[in-house]
C-alpha cells in the first residue's frame, strides 16, 4: 500500500482502511475473500499490529469486511437493500435480488401450552376460544441463514400446530436449504395481509456469535415480526438476528400540515425501507 509516514499526514491506520477499502472497491477483492493477516500487512507496510488492528476494526465498523473468530478477516458479502412493507420470506428476497440464499436448520421443536421452554411471544396474548384452555401448540424452527456461503442471520419462527401441519412444516421439510415459509403458506391457500415489526440493537451472544462466525459482543439487529392472514389469525412469530454492519432500517418522516417539522409534529413516521445494507450508504 502506498502509505504517507511523514509528520503531519494522516493517522497510519486510516490510510491503511482507506488503501484497502480503495482496493476492494476496484474490484481486485471480491465478497468473501480473505484479507492478508495482520503479521502479513504490518511486516509489508513497515506497521505495528496494533495498527493494522485498528485499520481492520475501522472497516468493520464501515460494514467493509467481517472477522471472523479463528479464520481471519474477509471482503464483506454482496449488500442488499429490500424495499419495505413487504410480506416475503428471506428464500424470495436473496432469490430475487439474484443470489442465493441458504440455511442450515438449528431446532424443530413441538411446543405444548405451558412448556416450560416456550418462547414469550405474540401467541401468548391472542385471544383464544373456549376450548382452547391455557393457549395452543406451536411448532418452532430456528435456522442460520446465509447468502451464498455466508452467514447474514438467525431466524426463530413459531407458527400454530394446525399451520405447520396444514402447510407440510415437518423437520425433513424445514431442513431444506430451499424450503420458504411464505410460499408454503400460499400454496395451501393462506395469505398473509398485515404484520407488526419491532426492532432493537442487541449484542451478540456467545452462542449467536459462534454460528454467525463473529465475536461475541458484535452488533446485531433483531427484527421481531407477527404477522395475520386475511381472517386477522396471528400465523406467525419471527426473531430475526442480522449481523447490523449488513443491515438498513429506513423511516421517513412526512409532517401532517407543510412547514412542519419532525420535532413538532404528532404524525407518526412509517417505515419505506430495510434490508441488509448498501454498502456505499452505509460507509459513508
Amino acid at each position: 500500500m502506498e502509505l504517507n509516514h511523514g509528520r503531519g499526514a494522516q493517522p497510519l491506520y486510516v490510510q491503511l482502511a482507506d488503501a484497502i477499502e480503495a482496493f476492494i472497491g476496484s474490484e481486485r477483492l471480491k465478497p468473501g475473500d480473505l484479507l492478508p493477516s495482520e503479521t502479513v500487512l504490518a511486516s509489508d507496510n513497515r506497521l505495528s499490529r496494533a495498527t493494522v488492528i485498528k485499520a481492520f476494526d475501522t472497516l468493520i465498523d464501515r460494514g467493509v469486511v467481517t472477522r471472523r473468530q479463528g479464520k481471519g478477516t474477509f471482503v464483506s458479502a454482496l449488500p442488499m437493500e429490500r424495499q419495505l412493507p413487504q410480506l416475503n420470506s428471506f428464500s424470495e428476497h436473496v432469490h430475487g435480488l439474484g443470489l442465493t440464499p441458504g440455511s442450515t436448520l438449528l431446532s424443530f421443536e413441538h411446543l405444548a401450552p405451558g412448556d416450560p421452554d416456550r418462547p414469550v411471544s405474540a401467541f401468548d396474548r391472542e385471544p383464544l376460544g373456549p376450548d382452547d384452555g391455557d393457549g395452543q401448540p406451536l411448532v418452532l424452527v430456528e435456522r442460520l441463514r446465509t447468502v451464498g456461503s455466508d452467514p447474514v442471520g438467525l431466524h426463530r419462527t413459531l407458527v400454530p400446530a394446525d399451520v405447520a401441519e396444514r402447510i407440510g412444516l415437518t423437520e425433513p421439510n424445514a431442513a431444506r436449504p430451499d424450503f420458504s415459509f411464505y410460499g408454503a403458506l400460499r400454496q395451501n391457500g393462506i395469505y398473509l395481509s398485515s404484520g407488526d415489526e419491532t426492532l432493537r440493537a442487541i449484542n451478540a451472544s456467545a452462542t449467536d456469535a459462534e454460528l454467525l462466525g463473529v465475536e461475541a459482543g458484535t452488533a446485531l439487529i433483531e427484527i421481531v415480526r407477527a404477522s395475520r392472514d386475511t381472517e386477522g389469525r396471528l400465523v406467525e412469530v419471527v426473531r430475526a438476528r442480522y449481523l447490523g454492519t449488513q443491515y438498513l432500517y429506513h423511516i421517513a418522516f412526512a409532517p401532517t400540515t407543510p412547514g412542519e417539522d419532525h420535532e413538532t409534529t404528532n404524525r407518526t413516521g412509517t417505515r419505506t425501507g430495510g434490508g441488509l445494507a448498501d454498502a456505499e450508504r452505509l460507509r459513508r
